[in-house]
């Protein structure tokens, strides 16, 4: 099982241990990556299963779309809009806003929403870019700017609550929809079954799930 960057640090803590309950004999191996090289990798069978944000379209794949996620805004402590209790949308152009580098299928989603975020590369004011969320987390707390975070990784802190705050869109926030990603071909659907349930199980905090079943006591999985 594999996930995007912006998504396995905050729903594999939460999912690995209901998995290991419900399923104690099936193997997991985990791996973090972009899209275009997990998409490869699935396509080649070398992973099983993806967890990817939409869109993502590629033949011979199954998609289930797992959950909805909002974007929220991420702030140095002192920040004027730190008073504030929900942001506008717009009002990020006027930022110097934190992306991650190119590759990562998030930061295209924040230009999608905001493309007056991305600066001229040249002079103090263009761009600083992060290699992750956590190192962008740092950037913001040591005053280089503001970002926009998925909300799963705004519930993570390692640095103490007065040095940032957290706020969210006002209206209708940016959102993603994350989904699992599997070859049509893969001869485990029960597998398919229980990993969605799981990540549903998983209380991931701000999100709405999109699982249509409710969790059922099943038999562990035995292979």
């Amino acid at each position: 099982l594999a996930a995007i960057y912006t998504i396995g640090p905050y729903l594999f803590p939460g999912l690995v241990p209901l998995l290991s309950r419900r399923a104690p004999k099936m193997p997991l191996f985990i791996e973090e990556n972009y899209t275009a090289v997990l998409s490869q990798q699935l396509k080649a069978g070398e992973q099983d299963a993806i967890i990817i944000s939409l869109p993502f379209d590629e033949p011979g794949i199954e998609i289930q779309p797992l959950y909805r996620e909002p974007f929220v805004i991420l702030l140095p402590a002192g920040h004027p809009w730190a008073k504030k209790s929900t942001i506008d949308l717009a009002e990020l152009s006027d930022e110097r806003v934190l992306l991650l580098g190119a590759g990562h299928c998030f930061r295209d989603q924040v230009l999608a929403a905001c493309p007056g975020c991305l600066k001229p590369s040249s002079g103090v004011q263009g761009n600083f870019e992060g290699g992750s969320l956590e190192t962008m987390r740092y950037m913001v707390a040591s005053g280089l700017g503001i970002t926009v975070l998925p909300r799963t990784a705004a519930g993570i802190n390692s640095l103490p609550n007065e040095m940032l705050v957290t706020r969210p869109f006002n209206g209708r926030a940016p959102q993603r929809t994350v989904a699992l990603a599997w070859r049509k071909s893969f001869p485990r659907p029960q597998a398919i079954e229980v990993l969605t349930e799981v990540i549903a199980a998983a209380g991931l905090d701000g999100v709405t799930s999109l699982h249509s079943g409710a969790i059922k006591s099943q038999p562990a999985l035995t292979r």
